[in-house]
């Protein structure tokens, strides 16, 4: 019998990195796109595209989705950016849920934030919408929720912290922090994607991928300007929030 998986977020930073893991590990993985595309992976193939399709998915079932998919913006200015993130992180997980249910889908293993677990003055509308998507599905499902922290690694175009810091120094431009000290805890995307892929076999509960990185901001931007021999100098002169601080409490942890 065929070894099937059912995925999202594929395409992404940390998804590009679970791909190459997970590959061989199954007969088919099929991704699905917020676009209502679907894309086939088998070992040693060319992926296949093709348009969703509930009655042909009957074909290729699975117990098992993997969501790592999800829209990040810290502070909406528009209702359209609002909306987005409702659409991205709760209406779109949400309505694949139950179409897969009902061709037996069973457990959900589900990346969050570690932002979400701030106290309910420090959640964004981001937090909100990722847990209530969270709060819904164990309603229905076996979930397993994975907290991430900070994630680094080649060919990152997310512009977080530790890449614009490396890119400001390879151009000798200042790096500008937070007033306040920030604590950062920072995790190399290959060990994340290992950590998600063996995460299948877990119990339904709470688990974070958090590694013995810690550092500060600044911290990191002394770091930065010392291994580069950069001219860049250090700017304290941004606001910041030190998250860290404000975390209601961790859960079990992967590594």
């Amino acid at each position: 019998m065929s070894k099937i998986i059912y995925t999202t977020g594929l395409t992404g930073f940390i998804g590009q990195c679970v791909l190459k893991k997970i590959v061989n590990k199954y007969d088919v993985i099929i991704n699905f796109g917020r676009d209502k595309k679907l894309t086939f992976y088998r070992p040693a193939l060319e992926p296949l595209y093709k348009d969703f399709n509930l009655n042909e998915l009957e074909a290729y079932p699975s117990e098992t989705l993997v969501h790592i998919a999800g829209y990040y913006n810290s502070n909406p200015n528009s209702l359209g950016e609002k909306n987005q993130l409702e659409e991205s992180n709760y209406n779109f997980p949400f309505s694949l849920c139950n179409l897969l249910k009902t061709i037996g889908l069973k457990k959900i293993i589900s990346t969050s934030s570690y932002m979400q677990l701030l106290d309910f003055e420090g959640k964004s509308l981001y937090s909100e919408t990722k847990n209530k998507f969270i709060s819904w599905a164990k309603s229905e499902f076996e979930v397993t929720e994975i907290f991430l922290f900070d994630t680094f690694g080649p060919n990152d175009q997310r512009k977080k912290v530790l890449d614009v810091f490396i890119q400001n120094a390879i151009f000798n431009y200042d790096i500008k922090i937070p007033l306040i000290r920030v604590d950062i805890n920072l995790t190399h995307v290959e060990e994340v994607a290992k950590c998600l892929v063996d995460s299948t076999i877990l119990m339904p509960g709470q688990y974070m991928i958090k590694s013995n990185n810690q550092t500060t901001v600044k911290e990191l931007a002394i770091d930065i300007i010392s291994l580069n021999k950069t001219t860049s100098q250090i700017k304290t002169e941004l606001e910041g929030s030190n998250f860290f601080k404000n975390v209601i409490s961790f859960r079990i942890r992967l590594r």
